[in-house]
């Protein structure tokens, strides 16, 4: 409920005034320097700021005649303050510092006489665990007072249930409970928390059947829909609930919590679908349930208008997993027709990624033309994935016949052709599709992608000196080659010409191919019209690709020149783009070049080798973990350890943090040389430093995320992981 204006300044008010009492005090025996904060009236005052006070008084010499002169009241309202405070990192430490002040109170023979502090008292002693001492302490207030019988009031009696729930005493808090619901001078005052603590306590004891749990539900929601409760009140009820349901592993009452609060009009946040699907879209959650609550949802207008893009995502992929692609698909359908989709396809991933896994290249090529009807801009990953589907999934036609082909037609067979290696039936489906007229980006990607696979394939049998029959697959002879490169060419030709937005990687394929067909004077076309007429600006991921193609059509020192190019003309050099030629030039036995470009990255000279390059050192690059990786790798297996100790030396001073992945990769690589004396003593002496360093880093982690209220950016784990023998493919 809405908090009056008038009782919010009065809350600050005797905030200030309980801070100004205690601050008093400790002023009284010396601590001067703390009233120079009270000098105005601070609205930011909290519960803590009073607490730090009180506990210079407690840790006084004199301590026992200073608590004696705070008023009992201002006692009274610390313990207020304590209860209703919001700091999460304080939460159960706020309790022990209540049980302190009402027992500091009680020992000084002042005990605070307010029934509702005497209330929070015993919550705190119920959160710590003292569930007896709440039973003798409510069986010491009950004691007949001046001939009168005390009457409990029903915060306490909320108290009393919770022991014995906690104390192992489900009867006797059901017989509380129910005399609470039979008694006339409760019945008026009973509350939705006493409905919550109760199912709280029996779901926890397992007391009483699902169906008695109904009972209550339909009761509770009976007393929250009662004019005297708003939204917010209703919605943190059933939060609770569902919580409560879900630790203590009832799902069945958890999903009638939801239905029926739903049903009873009862409004929803984004915390109670959080909870919702937690327990339904887990790893090892029945499919069955994850679309009941979809369509649960779904048929609620309270609960729909709270679907977002993300859930949404999350029942696709929940679907996905469960091996229903169905479901799946009426959810996207249900996603275009939401007001909360905005044209973005990164939610069907998973979608796309299941119908190219299971080969079902018509679903796939579908569900395309089902987003592309409202001119989406489609990911490199979903273009790959119907390339992908297409080419497991495609059948051969005998009756074939391009000319008379549909789009799609022309596309499945373009895929299924080169993906067997059926060279000149491809080229010629290619050649038909860039004789349409179309703005398909499907049709661009799929040739960008088999051409450079077929491309690829020649190159690297020719380097191996593969010797092409006329049986063999893909392309086999200089002029099959220069057909290929033609093709693609004139498909970048239509492409540049038209009007239309396309994922960057269309181009970095073309440039790949045709450097590795060693046409230079494609690449560079290619290259220079992808800046000029698309206005795309190389990234690192296009040196990336411009790198590893060099590497393989025209050898490492080619690649090094490339690299040297970069660094003249101040280009987006990146630390991938140096991993992909240090790894060459560790493949090509030259680690001394590797150390140089490791000298570059770091912004300056490296005393472990005598230089062949890289004589000025600009702005350093900041090297990631996979770089050392690299570096450590590549020298212990040239048979430079004591080069491979310095680089990892040189990670604790530039990188964030050190991982323990690191270290492992550096001593598998001193095992796998033979050399497990120096693997002993280097985890001996790095082991301890590393586990250091990593507490040092979630600590400043900690530190950054309290001060920008968001956690950093962290690079999955699986970046970090053992390197494999064979390359990283970063395209």
């Amino acid at each position: 409920m809405l908090v009056d204006p008038e009782e919010a300044d009065s809350t600050e008010v005797r905030r200030h005034i309980l801070v100004r009492e205690l601050m008093t005090t400790v002023q009284q025996v010396g601590y001067a320097e703390l009233g120079e904060s009270d000098s105005d009236m601070q609205p930011s005052l909290s519960a803590m700021t009073a607490w730090d006070q009180y506990n210079k008084i407690a840790a006084h010499s004199d301590s026992a005649t200073l608590l004696g002169q705070i008023p009992i009241s201002t006692s009274s309202l610390l313990i207020c303050e304590l209860n209703f405070m919001r700091a999460p990192q304080n939460y159960h430490r706020r309790f022990e510092n209540i049980v302190q002040v009402w027992d500091s109170c009680s020992a000084q023979g002042r005990p605070i006489a307010s029934t509702a502090v005497f209330s929070m008292y015993l919550r705190a002693l119920n959160m710590l665990g003292r569930h007896q001492m709440v039973l003798s302490k409510v069986a010491r207030w009950c004691e007949p007072h001046d001939d009168k019988k005390r009457v409990l009031p029903i915060s306490m009696m909320r108290q009393l249930i919770l022991a014995y729930f906690c104390g192992n005493q489900p009867a006797k808090a059901m017989d509380l409970f129910f005399y609470i619901k039979s008694a006339p001078e409760y019945h008026q005052r009973i509350t939705p928390h006493i409905y919550a603590t109760v199912l709280r306590g029996l779901l926890q004891t397992k007391h009483l059947p699902n169906q008695d749990l109904y009972i209550l539900v339909e009761d509770l929601l009976d007393l929250l829909t009662q004019p005297a409760y708003d939204a917010g009140p209703r919605t943190g009820m059933l939060n609770e609930i569902l919580q409560a349901s879900y630790k203590f592993d009832n799902i069945a009452l958890m999903t009638y919590v939801f239905e029926r609060f739903l049903a009873r009009g009862i409004a929803i946040n984004n915390t109670t679908l959080g909870i919702m699907l937690r327990s339904s879209c887990g790893s090892n959650s029945d499919v069955r349930d994850i679309h009941s609550l979809y369509k649960t949802i779904m048929a609620s207008d309270l609960a729909r208008v709270r679907m977002s893009e993300h859930v949404f995502a999350t029942f696709i992929t929940a679907f996905v997993r469960a091996e229903r692609p169905d479901y799946a698909l009426k959810v996207v359908y249900d996603l275009l027709a939401h007001e909360c989709w905005n044209q973005g396809v990164w939610h069907l991933h998973e979608l796309f990624a299941y119908y190219a896994d299971t080969s079902m290249a018509a679903r796939a090529l579908d569900l395309f033309r089902l987003v592309d009807e409202d001119g989406v801009q489609m990911t490199w990953r979903v273009c790959t994935c119907v390339v992908s589907a297409l080419s497991r999934g495609g059948q051969i036609s005998e009756q074939f016949d391009p000319q008379s082909a549909d789009i799609d037609t022309l596309l499945t067979m373009g895929a299924v052709y080169g993906s067997e290696g059926h060279a000149d039936q491809a080229l010629d489906v290619f050649t038909e599709l860039n004789s349409r007229t179309t703005a398909d980006p499907l049709v661009f990607a799929l040739i960008a992608i088999k051409i450079h696979q077929m491309i690829s394939t020649y190159a690297e049998r020719t380097s191996t000196g593969f010797r092409f029959e006329p049986t063999s697959s893909g392309l086999r002879t200089e002029h099959e080659l220069h057909m290929a490169t033609s093709c693609l060419s004139t498909t970048m030709d239509k492409l540049f010409a038209l009007d239309m937005c396309i994922h960057q990687d269309v181009f970095h394929h073309a440039i790949s191919a045709f450097i590795l067909a060693r046409d230079n004077e494609k690449s560079q076309h290619t290259y220079d019209r992808m800046v000029q007429i698309k206005q795309m600006g190389p990234t690192s991921h296009t040196f990336n690709v411009l790198l590893r193609a060099a590497m393989r059509s025209w050898g490492v020192d080619a690649a090094f020149d490339m690299f040297e190019q970069l660094r003249a003309n101040s280009g987006p050099v990146h630390s991938i783009t140096a991993n992909v030629l240090i790894h060459g030039l560790f493949e090509a036995q030259q680690p001394e070049r590797a150390l140089d470009v490791y000298a570059y990255l770091v912004g300056r000279p490296t005393p472990l080798v005598n230089h062949t390059g890289f004589t000025e050192f600009l702005t350093p690059v900041p090297c990631d973990t996979y770089t050392f990786a690299l570096l450590i790798r590549g020298l212990v297996r040239a048979d430079l350890v004591k080069e491979a100790a310095v680089v990892f030396e040189d990670a604790f001073s530039l990188l964030p943090q050190v991982p323990r992945q690191l270290l492992e990769t550096f001593i598998s690589a001193l095992e796998e040389a033979g050399l497990f004396d120096v693997a002993a003593a280097c985890l001996k002496r790095y082991s301890k430093r590393v586990e250091c360093a990593q507490i040092e880093a979630e600590e400043l982690k900690y530190m950054l995320a309290q001060a920008n209220n968001a956690a950093p950016n962290c690079l999955p784990l699986s970046y970090f992981a053992y390197l494999p023998e064979t390359s990283h493919d970063h395209e």
